[in-house]
């Protein structure tokens, strides 16, 4: 009885000790050359999506339209609420536009080296977003 309890408390502090390396093996986990397709235009940023400690990060570079001034950072705090859950992912993004404050919802998954997501904006409707892994 002793060596069945030991054996299930060493076997369950293996499997807690291994969830971090497996959650690091993330299909979301990289750099991502994103664009959406919209009325207004097709608008490209990077994603970046990292994990440290089971826990993950997004930053969003946006890449300014042609002729158009150097997008800022993104603010800190800007995206929040991320969720990985294996090939899936999602987070809010919130922006500072002329018109107010705007927070997205993104939502995707990842297939090999193809992203596939929606971003729902509320006012603006929700707008398709594609992407492929970056080097």
């Amino acid at each position: 009885m002793l060596k069945s309890l030991r054996f299930a408390v060493l076997t369950a502090g293996a499997l807690l000790m291994a969830a971090p390396a497996l959650a690091a093996d993330s299909p979301v986990v990289g750099t991502w050359n994103t664009e959406a397709v919209t009325d207004f235009g097709t608008f490209k940023a990077t994603m970046t999506v990292a994990e440290a400690g089971g826990a993950y990060t997004i930053d969003i570079k946006d890449v300014p339209l042609e002729g158009a001034p150097p997008a800022p950072p993104s603010p800190p705090g800007a995206i929040t609420d991320v969720v990985v859950d294996g090939a899936n992912f999602s987070f809010k993004r919130k922006l500072t536009t002329p018109q107010g404050d705007l927070t997205m919802s993104y939502t995707g998954a990842v297939e090999g080296d193809k992203l596939t997501a929606e971003v729902d904006t509320g006012q603006f409707g929700k707008i398709p977003v594609t992407g492929t892994r970056g080097s």
